[in-house]
């Protein structure tokens, strides 16, 4: 036998006056056991075996907890856990558990008492300790089962055109369910994608055993992968995640491509000609791999487009597909190429291709969905949207959300608050959700509806920066004189608040135009200064001319200018002409013409390349009534921006002095430049629409205020035309409201006619149509014979002929002859108490018109509207 092992050596002895500690029968724990001096988290593990240090709690840590639509967000999580949910087997704290074991481990007061044993004789094993038996295990807790899935939702009641805020503010169940049964909505009709949207959606974010994470889309397989999805949907994400890495770029690549890149747009590039550049691009891709030649070919088919090489763009947009067809910016371009040619079903097959390459790409989606509807086929769309039945609502909420849109464009609009409300109540977290639905009851004039999504969006996202300006202007729509202000007020304050710092100072600037508006000129101020105190040095410019409009309205013309003086200190020097030009404007009201004159001069020079100031010039010798040397100014603003609409515009109006022939040369020309331009269409059917002109054409100016629509519709002057168009031809009654409706979803904010008919910055796109209706119905029963006696000469063979012969020509199917060209109408036969002349007819309003005659006769409130009436100040 082995010796036995030497005896322990005994403790050292305690120091005199400290009592001595028992001898426990088992080891002591070692350092990493001991208590830890630590608080917070680390106070609950203080007697729990510590394996290293522990890790930094951070709250992203912390999964987020979902929160229903429309409630506030959970409050910040507080130091001290909170109690867990009862179970079948109640959780023991940790710790407390720990006490327990460690009491198990403790020997007790009567063993503690006992006399240690005698130690054993030479040649024998010590016997161990006697340990307490340790207690029976606890019976382990019952397996979680997984939650059952949730009732299908019931149907939601039908809601009429009123709308009424129960629809947006009820328990978020009633999802948009009855959309199925619908027979306008067809994209909800065929796919039904809606109502398994939501059950997907709602069903638990653990997946049930055995299925896939995917499968309460009802088209999943058992699971065959490890990481809890189906063969398919692995599949799906292994092909996305082998894209993304086909598209990405080595550091020493990217360096390289962003070289080549450069260099091709330099101006010394362009100015060398396509030789030079195709030359560099042989270059570049001999030093980059061959999986990104089709970055090179992207870039010389967009030099080739604007080379007008359109031919050549072609071909290298098909070879960069081929190359890489998973890249979708490739099939945009080359789709938007197609499209601007006027080649739609090229475009739409270039659309189709790329959705099979890349499907359910949003970018592509939005693409296709807006070509469809300019095609007008909306059945295709909502086909194309239904396809988002298994796509995540977080990765197809903006397609959605355009499908909405698209539904209120059609005038499905019930159609369209249900899908809105479906998006506020599957994904309430995204801010222009909110947004959208705010703007689209606004448009269908319910402005109360509109208000209360504005403030349940501003509970859910309180840093939301357009719902804070939207719920602002709704106030002011909605509530009472001696409640609005109180309102706003309160709601700036509480924006200030919540918002986020950088928009602050835009808060405080709207607030300062409501004081404005309602006639509290001392708030308005104190409003401003706090809009200063809180903007970015780059931005007070704009606050300084938002106050020096203010003031102006009041007549404070010293401080006004002043006012501007500081702006102008303080402006960057690529902003600065627009001061330049608030200055002139104020001289020119003052009578200071000169003053004027020679602040547009130095602002020309100065800054270039802004076409505002050019044109500014052109009217201010309108308005002085010096057209030579307005035509004169015009002239030089084209040789500088060649491709400017307005500037191509308001050439065209100005030679009319000089007959209808130069007018329509000059329209050709224009067209030529800027064959988009709504403005340039829109001066076309004016010349049309002209009782007095050789080419009064209906039928042209029809022709025409629809290419103004589609290529600008932003310019209100076209709807109004084509207004007065409509009352001229008497048409029916559902032409007059697809127009209306064409006007409604384009919400026009320019333009001189336009701006002349909002009267007020509150006025709705409705208000504004019906203020024109009832102009231009005024106007036409005022100058009906005059209108009556140019459709009778309008019906004879010779000047019909005679008017389409010069119209064609203008543009550019066919030549005009000399003899027809210098054939001479006979002129217009009107009564003698019909007094006009054709210059009152050069735009759609005759009281606008002779306005721009006779400014001086005007008052001083018409004279500061028609100067800034082109306009508005918008930070």
């Amino acid at each position: 036998p082995s010796p036995p092992p030497p005896p322990p050596s005994p403790p050292p002895p305690p120091p005199p006056g400290v009592a001595p500690q028992p001898q426990l029968p088992f080891a002591q724990p070692t350092a990493s056991q001991l208590p830890l001096p630590t608080g917070g988290l680390a106070q609950s593990q203080q007697l729990l075996p510590v394996q290293g240090p522990l890790p930094n709690f951070t709250p992203a840590m912390v999964p987020p907890l979902p929160f229903p639509a429309g409630q506030p967000p959970l409050p910040p999580p507080q130091q001290q856990s909170q109690p867990m949910p009862p179970m079948s087997q109640p959780p023991m704290p940790v710790v407390q558990q720990t006490v327990v074991q460690t009491q198990m481990l403790q020997p007790s007061q009567q063993q503690l008492q006992q006399p240690p044993p005698p130690p054993a004789p030479p040649g024998q094993m010590t016997s161990m300790p006697q340990m307490p038996p340790p207690p029976p295990p606890l019976p382990p807790p019952p397996p979680m089962q997984p939650p059952p899935p949730p009732p299908a939702p019931p149907l939601p009641p039908s809601v009429g055109e009123a709308g009424g805020y129960h629809y947006y503010s009820n328990d978020g169940q009633h999802i948009c369910a009855s959309m199925v049964a619908q027979h306008q909505a067809g994209w909800m009709q065929c796919q039904s994608w809606l109502v398994g949207n939501h059950q997907r959606l709602s069903a638990a974010q653990l997946p049930p055993s055995g299925r896939c994470a995917a499968a309460s889309s009802g088209r999943c397989e058992p699971m065959r992968s490890s990481d809890g999805f189906c063969s398919s949907c692995a599949e799906s994400s292994s092909k996305e995640f082998r894209q993304a890495k086909e598209l990405a770029m080595s550091p020493k690549t990217r360096a390289v491509y962003k070289d080549f890149s450069h260099t091709l747009r330099s101006k010394e590039t362009q100015g060398k000609g396509m030789h030079f550049a195709r030359q560099l691009a042989q270059r570049c891709m001999g030093e980059l791999p061959e999986a990104v030649h089709w970055r090179v070919h992207l870039e010389m088919a967009d030099l080739s487009k604007r080379e007008k090489n359109f031919s050549e763009a072609r071909r290298l947009y098909r070879l960069a597909t081929a190359l890489q067809p998973a890249a979708p910016q490739t099939w945009l371009e080359y789709a938007k190429m197609e499209e601007e040619r006027g080649h739609f079903d090229r475009c739409q097959r270039i659309l189709t291709a790329a959705l099979h390459h890349c499907p359910y790409h949003e970018a592509l989606m939005l693409k296709g969905i807006k070509h469809l509807e300019r095609m007008g086929d909306l059945r295709t769309a909502r086909a194309l949207l239904g396809q988002l039945q298994t796509v995540p609502i977080n990765q197809s909420w903006r397609t959605l959300l355009e499908g909405a849109l698209l539904e209120a464009r059609a005038g499905q609009t019930d159609t369209a608050r249900r899908i809105f409300k479906f998006l506020l109540q599957q994904a309430p977290w995204y801010g222009p959700v909110w947004h959208e639905a705010c703007r689209f009851e606004q448009r269908c004039n319910h402005a109360q509806e509109a208000l209360s999504v504005a403030e349940r969006g501003l509970m859910q996202l309180p840093r939301y920066g357009p719902l804070w300006f939207c719920t602002l202007r709704l106030h002011e729509c909605t509530a009472g004189r001696h409640e609005l202000m109180r309102a706003t007020r309160l709601l700036v304050e509480r924006g200030v608040r919540h918002i986020s710092k950088d928009l602050v100072w835009k808060l405080w600037f709207e607030s300062a135009q409501v004081e404005e508006r309602n006639g509290h000129l001392l708030r308005a101020r104190a409003a401003y200064v706090k809009s200063v105190a809180t903007c970015a040095a780059n931005l007070r410019w704009k606050v300084w001319l938002g106050g020096a409009r203010t003031e102006l309205c009041h007549s404070q013309f010293a401080v006004s200018q002043a006012l501007l003086e500081r702006a102008h200190e303080e402006s960057p020097p690529k902003t600065r002409a627009i001061v330049m030009l608030e200055q002139s404007r104020l001289h020119e009201l003052c009578g200071n013409v000169e003053q004027a004159r020679k602040l547009l001069r130095g602002a020309r020079k100065t800054n270039r390349q802004e076409w505002k100031v050019f044109l500014e010039s052109v009217l201010l010798e309108l308005r002085s009534q010096n057209v030579e040397r307005a035509l004169r100014e015009a002239r030089k603003a084209l040789d500088v921006h060649r491709g400017t609409g307005r500037l191509w515009a308001v050439l065209i109006q100005l030679e009319h002095a000089q007959g209808v022939r130069q007018q329509l040369r000059v329209f050709q020309q224009a067209l030529l430049e800027v064959p988009k331009s709504g403005e340039v269409w829109c001066e076309g059917a004016r010349i049309c629409l002209n009782p007095f002109s050789d080419c009064f054409n209906l039928e042209a100016a029809h022709h025409f205020l629809d290419f103004a629509i589609e290529f600008t519709p932003q310019y209100g002057d076209s709807f109004i035309e084509y207004l007065r168009l409509q009352m001229l031809m008497q048409s029916p009654d559902d032409e007059i409201e697809r127009l209306w409706q064409l006007c409604i979803n384009a919400e026009p904010n320019y333009g001189t006619l336009w701006f002349h008919c909002k009267s007020s910055v509150l006025l709705t796109t409705r208000q504004v149509m019906r203020g024109a209706t009832e102009l231009l119905a005024r106007e036409l029963e005022e100058f009906r014979p005059v209108y009556e006696a140019a459709m009778r000469r309008s019906q004879t063979l010779e000047f019909r002929a005679a008017a389409t012969a010069a119209v064609t020509a203008a543009l550019g199917k066919t030549v005009e002859s000399a003899e027809a060209a210098a054939r001479t109408m006979p002129p217009l036969e009107v009564a003698a108490e019909a007094s006009a002349e054709p210059a009152d007819f050069v735009t759609g309003s005759v009281v606008l018109n002779r306005m721009h005659r006779s400014i001086e006769a005007l008052s001083f409130d018409e004279k500061r509207a028609l100067i800034y009436g082109g306009d508005m100040i918008v930070p």
